[in-house]
């Protein structure tokens, strides 16, 4: 009986401690100065404070005049950030010297190097994106763009040489078509190969131990990067081979997952479909090049 009836009075506290740790929690995130710039969050604890009963748990509290200044707070922050982003965006990026452009103002998107970046300043968050994939989601803060482009940047650039990426397409390439016994110059679907060229793109570590902890990552946003820097390094043919590209057209584009998008500048390029390499002598023999 005294168990029974001490467990009632247990749950009904309980309950109260939870919904004084939900109300803590919001008030919490509010009197962080920090949080305020997080539009999201600062949503979601006033959505639980105006849902709240403060008397139900015997607290004399009324959230109306908080509620307020912080929705006329969050509008002013948002305005700031629309009048200031493109100046101060633009301001940090020409002092490391990295070329920034505006490209749309609804939504606003700019061209920061060789990267799209798209913002939504009403949630304050900026999405780093490159051949129309996402990169990297962080807060849009003009310096943690700028530090998000620098990073990005060295590690695509770090990752190997256009000579060994063309070198790796072509073995995948083979691959594929000794799978289907199909000869040389048959068009392969582009992201068929992904998963050799990743393989090809992992270290010794990786080749003596392959585990999770010694995988190099390589997915869609790496082969787009370096199939353009293939292009802009002008290596299309090497070694009597010469890399083809099919392009992507109608129906064929409205599926992403077989194409990629190959980048000539930020946001602009075509997207592809399939590949295929051609004997240079056979194609000189032909008139072709």
């Amino acid at each position: 009986m005294i168990n029974e009836m001490a467990a009632g009075h247990l749950t009904r506290v309980n309950e109260k401690i939870k919904y004084l740790g939900m109300l803590q929690k919001a008030l919490k995130i509010l009197a962080s100065p920090d949080a305020l710039d997080s539009p999201g969050k600062v949503e979601e604890a006033c959505k639980r404070l105006a849902q709240a009963d403060p008397a139900a748990v015997g607290l004399d509290i009324d959230f109306t005049e908080l509620l307020e200044k912080t929705a006329a707070d969050q509008h002013e922050r948002a305005a700031a950030r629309k009048s200031e982003f493109g100046r101060l965006l633009k301001e940090s990026a020409g002092n490391k010297g990295i070329d920034c452009r505006l490209i749309t103002t609804d939504p606003m998107e700019f061209s920061v190097d060789r990267f799209t970046v798209l913002l939504s300043l009403e949630q304050n968050l900026a999405s780093l994106l490159y051949a129309k994939l996402p990169v990297e989601e962080l807060p849009a803060k003009p310096e943690r763009i700028i530090a998000a482009v620098e990073k990005n940047l060295k590690t695509f650039e770090a990752g190997w040489t256009s000579e060994r990426f063309f070198e790796a397409l072509y073995k995948a390439y083979k691959i594929w078509l000794s799978e289907r016994k199909a000869p040389m110059g048959e068009r392969a679907p582009l992201a068929e190969l992904l998963a050799f060229v990743a393989l090809f793109f992992q270290n010794d570590r990786f080749r003596t131990d392959p585990r999770s902890a010694n995988y190099r990552n390589y997915g869609r946003v790496r082969m787009a990067y370096d199939l353009s820097k293939l292009r802009r390094n002008g290596i299309l043919s090497r070694k009597g081979r010469r890399l083809n590209l099919g392009t992507a057209t109608g129906v064929s584009t409205q599926d992403k997952k077989g194409v990629l998008f190959v980048e000539d500048s930020p946001g602009q390029g075509q997207y592809y479909l399939s590949i295929w390499f051609s004997n240079v002598e056979a194609l000189i023999q032909e008139n072709v090049i």
